[in-house]
């Protein structure tokens, strides 16, 4: 049972139907949220509907402007262009009192592109409430989580509970490409108490996460006629070498990696290489070839060091295959570390006795293989769960949607997680 203070216990009380009364106030905010085409590169487009909504009820906020902070500044153009018009959102229900610890609510604004527009039944951003569900790019990933965390919050005030800790909503751009936008969110509150960062999570708590290396794998060949292969080096061949020696080490480490929060997935750490280029002509030997993905990262791991482990299996592997002088080429990209916070930590008791009671049954904590902005909590000591409403699969598909009623049980969880977090920092 979630222990309470005198000062929350009235609030709990009356939480289910102070939330209930938000319903459709949460709906219509998410639905419009949803009919703001905020892509990455874009978020300005949903910038003028969050800042009215918090001018209207009276919250505190601030904008970052991105291309005035130290992670903007060291930021790549070329991959995160339009930073003078890109800004993040760091809000407060309450006015912060600066001497009080932050926990931070993290949801990002960007969406990715709709892609194929044939695909969709509705419009992408039309933001339809329809068959019980808001429909839209976004939807779930992640304005539905986003939706569930600022009303939970806005129940609280309505309830007028004095929290022992401040709460700041941070709305952050670039999630979906760098991740600049909570790098850039630290610059403003560099040490919060604890993190809920808001993703569909199908309403499970997930306290662990596996993070990730992206890399790209070159080779050169030599190219010959097909009629006479023999006297060619077959790129493509190759990286299919490179491609079997490193899906053994992955499947591997599959069970060395394996604990309760990934009991029920064939591996914590997924490999997969999303993109395979080879050759030029259907006559001719693949004298180049390359393949594009992610390597799965779990708590704990020494980026560097597991990168020097890819480096020299694919050394190896030139070798046996005696490719001489051409060796293949690794070539790193974005990169986040895995993360797993303390099962003890009070934020990870709050939210599990909190689903267990609004669910009315003890629902497991799992862990993700999804990279997130987490990623850039947990593995600072920051006790860190993520949270929120929606299917991660019908995330970036056509036809995206959210269960309404999924968002609004959602922000029960997150008012309730925060009312039993404060009690267990004054107990």
């Amino acid at each position: 049972m979630t222990r309470t203070t005198e000062a929350t216990e009235p609030a709990v009380s009356r939480l289910h139907d102070t939330v209930e009364d938000l319903r459709e106030p949460m709906l219509e905010f998410l639905s419009g949220a949803v009919r703001c085409p905020s892509v990455s590169g874009d978020e300005d487009t949903i910038h003028g509907f969050l800042t009215d909504w918090f001018d209207a009820n009276g919250w505190t906020y601030e904008t970052q402007h991105l291309h005035l902070t130290a992670a903007g500044r060291a930021a790549d153009p070329a991959t995160e262009p339009r930073l003078e018009h890109r800004r993040n959102i760091v809000a407060w229900p309450r006015p912060p009192r600066g001497d009080a610890p932050t926990v931070v609510l993290n949801g990002h604004i960007d969406v990715v592109p709709p892609g194929d527009l044939e695909s969709w039944t509705l419009p992408p951003f039309s933001g339809v409430r329809r068959d019980g569900r808001v429909h839209g790019r976004g939807s779930v990933d992640t304005k539905g989580p986003v939706a569930s965390g600022v009303f939970a919050l806005q129940a609280l005030r309505n309830l007028d509970v004095d929290l022992p800790f401040d709460v700041a909503v941070q709305l952050v751009i670039a999630e979906e490409t760098t991740g600049i936008g909570t790098r850039a969110a630290f610059e403003r509150i560099a040490e919060p108490a604890a993190a809920i960062v808001l993703e569909p999570t199908c309403g499970i708590a997930a306290p662990a996460g596996t993070g990730l290396l992206f890399f790209r794998v070159e080779i050169d060949g030599v190219s010959a006629h097909t009629s006479a292969p023999w006297r060619g080096q077959d790129a493509f061949l190759h990286l299919m070498r490179v491609h079997s020696a490193l899906s053994e080490l992955a499947d591997a480490r599959a069970e060395d990696h394996r604990n309760e929060y990934f009991a029920d997935i064939p591996t914590p750490v997924p490999f997969v290489m999303g993109t395979v280029r080879a050759g030029t002509w259907r006559a001719a030997v693949p004298d180049t070839a390359e393949m594009a993905g992610r390597w799965g990262v779990a708590a704990g791991e020494d980026l560097d060091e597991m990168r020097a482990r890819i480096e020299e299996l694919v050394a190896k592997v030139d070798a046996d295959a005696g490719w001489g002088p051409r060796p293949s080429r690794v070539v790193w990209q974005h990169e986040l570390p895995g993360w797993q916070s303390d099962a003890d930590a009070p934020l990870v008791h709050a939210v599990r006795e909190s689903i267990d009671i609004v669910r009315g049954s003890q629902t497991p904590l799992v862990g993700l293989t999804a990279a997130t902005d987490a990623a850039q909590y947990g593995p600072r000591g920051i006790p860190t769960i993520i949270y929120g409403p929606g299917d991660t699969a019908l995330a970036h598909s056509p036809d995206e949607s959210i269960e309404e009623d999924e968002v609004v049980t959602s922000a029960q969880v997150l008012a309730r997680t925060l009312l039993a977090l404060a009690s267990r920092t004054t107990s």
